[in-house]
């Protein structure tokens, strides 16, 4: 697994806690030293990462698969448990204090992890709420997305019927609906055609320029 990133265009680093994530240095809002996972087996995923990132980056994993990309964002999103070695994400330790993490970073998964008994509009209302959004604050955070990611004309629709690229903006629009610091996207032009390939990276390419974080992989080299 190789890795690339874009200079960092200026964001202010997060602040850290007393005493959390301590080991981060000033600056770096994803710091990794010696993390490893090692699942059942024996099978060695990720072995040894040292990973520094700074803030206002786009920071890429480039691999093939199974070269352990997936399993990074996984450890470092707090949805794995590292084997060894530490990792912290905006400051904050992601073993020892994980449920703080997550409120710095938004993740885009690899498959469609939309809720199907909702409408569009409802995924982005619902994920507001679950991070501690006022109802009208929802409502109008959700408003917003939809204009931001074209999706506005398909807000009472069914995830069902949205195409491959919808899906994906949706997604990436549910996972910044908190406005996180970071955002983590694993593969996420994976089998879209051109066209929906090149709106998503027009989307990223804006929250990059609002300042956000991006740390993305990818098995595609262009």
């Amino acid at each position: 697994m190789t890795t690339a990133s874009t200079p960092p265009r200026g964001l202010a680093g997060i602040p850290t806690s007393p005493g959390v994530g301590a080991h981060c240095a000033p600056g770096e809002v994803i710091t990794t030293a010696g993390l490893s996972k090692t699942f059942p087996g024996g099978i060695h995923a990720v072995v040894d990462l040292d990973l520094s990132v700074n803030a206002g980056e786009i920071f890429g994993l480039l691999g093939p698969n199974g070269a352990g990309k997936t399993t990074t964002v996984g450890m470092l999103s707090t949805r794995v448990v590292p084997t060894a070695g530490s990792a912290c994400v905006g400051g904050v330790d992601v073993v020892a204090h994980a449920a703080l993490a997550k409120q710095a970073i938004g993740v885009v998964a690899q498959s469609n992890t939309l809720d199907r008994s909702l409408t569009v509009w409802e995924n982005l209302y619902y994920h507001c709420r679950y991070f501690g959004a006022s109802a009208r604050d929802a409502r109008a955070r959700a408003d917003e997305l939809l204009k931001q990611f074209r999706l506005s004309d398909r807000a009472k629709a069914s995830v069902y019927a949205l195409s491959g690229g919808m899906a994906q903006r949706l997604m990436v629009a549910r996972s910044i609906a908190h406005r996180p610091h970071i955002l983590f996207l694993d593969e996420p032009t994976a089998g879209l055609d051109p066209q929906s390939r090149l709106a998503l990276w027009d989307i990223l390419h804006e929250l990059h320029g609002e300042g956000l974080t991006v740390l993305l992989t990818t098995h595609y080299r262009e």
